[in-house]
């Protein structure tokens, strides 16, 4: 019970540090004005496409942005500690490594979530009205865990552990450049792409498999359902992988100092 306090209590400093970053709603506030100002939520809406399918498409819409800000509002975390110098600090309390960076690593991406989590909200909304179709609501929700969450985690995963080796500039350039060319970029273009897939955390892969789109972004609709489960269990085990090796990673880190 006192670790779970310990933890809670990092855990909720963390969600209040992140969420209180003006720099992070400005970003997502960004995000929805381009995507309600060029995306077309109202030919979707229009559309004869089936309740449950149309869901997912708002999800993919949603989802073309906001990962690429989770991934780089949450790679900071651990650098602002060194840089700080409250690492020091916290080494000397109790708890353990593992138990620090598994709070940080929730509790700013939960923050992180909590706008991007609104900008669908607002994506759905816009739907829902056009369409007057309220019974997109709870579909709505439903494709946004399972079609979302998985490659939300994946991403906060990486961008909490790369950013304990690489300069953290350089980490978001680079991550920026790789969500276009990992999510973005057509398998059919020529050039080597992990987009089509079970790593493609955009998701699309997930929604062509479980939901029935004929295709997204180059993703074809024929693969299957055993597909969008190997993705869900590939990016979550990955992040789950990776938050585990990261304590042992920062101790051996500490070792060298």
């Amino acid at each position: 019970m006192y670790s779970f306090k310990i933890m809670w209590g990092a855990l909720r400093y963390e969600f209040l540090m992140q969420i209180r970053r003006p720099a992070l709603w400005l970003a997502f506030l960004a995000f929805a004005i381009l995507l309600t100002s060029r995306s077309n939520i109202g030919d979707l809406s229009a559309s004869h496409l089936p309740t449950l399918q149309l869901a997912a498409l708002l999800a993919l819409l949603t989802n073309w942005l906001a990962p690429l800000g989770v991934g780089i509002f949450v790679a900071d975390r651990l650098p602002r500690d060194r840089r700080t110098r409250v690492d020091e600090l916290l080494n000397t309390l109790p708890g353990t490594l593992r138990m620090r960076v598994l709070s940080k690593y929730l509790g700013a991406t939960l923050a992180t979530l909590t706008p991007a989590f609104l900008l669908y909200l607002l994506i759905l909304g816009l739907a829902v009205w056009q369409a007057g179709n309220f019974q997109l609501i709870l579909p709505g929700l439903f494709c946004y865990v399972v079609v979302v969450l998985p490659g939300m985690f994946f991403v906060a995963a990486f961008s909490v552990a790369c950013s304990a080796v690489i300069w953290v500039p350089l980490y978001q350039f680079l991550f920026f450049g790789y969500w276009f060319w990992g999510n973005m970029l057509s398998p059919s273009s020529g050039l080597p792409t992990l987009n089509g897939t079970i790593l493609t955390p955009m998701g699309s892969v997930i929604a062509t498999s479980f939901f029935g789109l004929s295709s997204y972004r180059g993703v074809s609709g024929s693969s299957s359902a055993i597909d969008g489960v190997e993705s869900i269990v590939a990016l979550l085990g990955l992040a789950i992988l990776v938050l585990v090796a990261l304590p042992q990673f920062l101790k051996w880190q500490q070792a060298r100092q």
